[in-house]
């Protein structure tokens, strides 16, 4: 029996916590290095597009500017678009107009945008958190957010937001998800929306938002240790991407491991 190839192959990326070229990531990790590294790799799976699920910068190291010209050069020679939303590291407005370039609609903030990738249609949402331990959308971006999805697409809708609308594993990171979950999910329960990607827990995690399936990847910079004491914070060197597969009737998430793992920090939270 054979299996069907997928309608559509996309890698998302999340977290990237990028630093200046020349610098190192808590004095351990050249994420501008391991960026490259990982968009060649991922590359070699054909994507339809690739999508950056938030915290494309570190807080305060100012890398957006040189971040959307490099990805730039992705989407013009190859043709592959990428679909960016901002995390809580980055800040307000940081992934503006020389981002989302494929769009074919926008919303209440930069970066609510909407995309069709060969039928899919893809909708990224700003969950701000800039400053906060936790993400949030606004009454402005759910009511654009119905007009989006008032009318089914070919092959249906995934959201990316960065904070997850499902809770965390660590007992450290409680609370700092999306807030209001299920105010957009009166917003999407009816609509053809199939799954929601989103980042920001530095670890793989599914859940459901309703009847809504959830994917939280996995961290392309550096990932917690599950196993670290409830009140530790334990990040390991490890990085992640996601390949989505969307399929006639489902939508598939494998997570690629990329690194190898060390500990890279530990610190007492609370």
């Amino acid at each position: 029996m054979t299996t069907p190839a997928p309608t559509l192959r996309l890698i998302q990326i999340s977290d990237l916590h990028l630093v200046e070229e020349g610098r190192l990531l808590r004095d351990v990790m050249d994420t501008p290095n391991r960026m490259r590294d990982v968009l060649d790799r991922v590359l070699t799976l054909g994507p339809a597009a690739i999508i950056l699920s938030g915290d494309l910068g570190q807080r305060n190291h100012y890398v957006h500017d040189d971040l959307a010209a490099y990805i730039g050069h992705f989407q013009e020679q190859l043709g592959v678009p990428f679909i960016a939303i901002g995390g809580n590291h980055d800040p307000i407005d940081a992934v503006g107009q020389a981002f989302n370039l494929a769009k074919i609609a926008s919303g209440p903030e930069l970066g609510d945008t909407v995309h069709d990738v060969q039928g899919l249609r893809i909708i990224g949402l700003d969950s701000h958190g800039v400053g906060s331990n936790y993400g949030h959308l606004t009454q402005q971006q759910r009511d654009w957010l119905a007009q989006m999805i008032a009318e089914p697409a070919k092959y249906g809708t995934l959201l990316v937001v960065h904070h997850p609308p499902i809770p965390s594993t660590t007992t450290a990171q409680r609370g700092s998800g999306l807030r209001d979950a299920d105010k957009l999910y009166e917003v999407i329960k009816d609509s053809d929306v199939r799954a929601i990607l989103s980042g920001h827990y530095h670890y793989q995690v599914a859940g459901t938002l309703g009847h809504i399936p959830v994917w939280v990847s996995a961290a392309a910079s550096y990932n917690f240790d599950l196993f670290a004491p409830g009140d530790i914070l334990r990040g390991m060197a490890d990085g992640w991407a996601t390949i989505v597969d969307v399929y006639p009737q489902t939508v598939t998430f494998s997570s690629l491991l990329l690194t190898h793992r060390d500990e890279v920090f530990a610190k007492t939270v609370g």
